[in-house]
């Protein structure tokens, strides 16, 4: 049983098979990737799958350039694995972004997008042992909003999620 404290953490939430490009890659290879995967952004990373930038659809079709190092946004917030869904989830309201990628030790092993997070809104909810009231959330209430027991569990949908 979760304790209400514990928070979902992007590890459980991110999709791990990230498609990425290099600098070097041309804007037509990363329109056709973007489209023929659809996806509205990806990772731009070196050799070493370190991140450098992101490079979006908006990228694609308001900036002019060759490559993906041309059009790519720099400034690009990352999290860790360890880091909390609800973290992300300001992340991406605050600063209006679609995406957050994930590193460790240096290299891109995943992203969070906003469908990752409606996903996990739609399958986990926390729920009172004692009266079986639940609420969805990124994170457990400390007491139940309906009896206030404290006996609250992480519970996905459907089991095993």
């Amino acid at each position: 049983m979760a304790p209400a404290t514990m928070d979902v953490l992007t590890k459980e939430i991110m999709t791990p098979q990230v498609i990425t490009v290099h600098p070097d890659t041309s804007v037509d290879e990363v329109a056709r990737l973007l489209f023929t995967h659809r996806i509205t952004g990806m990772p731009v990373v070196d050799e070493s799958g370190a991140l450098l930038g992101i490079v979006s659809e908006f990228d694609v079709i308001s900036k002019k350039g060759r490559t993906a190092a041309d059009i790519m946004s720099r400034d690009v917030i990352s999290v860790q694995e360890d880091t909390p869904a609800e973290q992300v989830a300001t992340i991406l309201t605050s600063r209006q972004v679609r995406r957050v990628p994930v590193v460790a030790e240096g290299r891109v092993v995943g992203i969070v997008s906003r469908s990752d997070l409606v996903r996990l809104f739609t399958i986990t909810r926390w729920s009172c042992r004692d009266c079986g009231y639940f609420e969805r959330g990124f994170r457990g209430p400390a007491q139940c909003e309906m009896c206030g027991s404290t006996a609250i569990e992480l519970q996905r949908e459907p089991p095993g999620m």
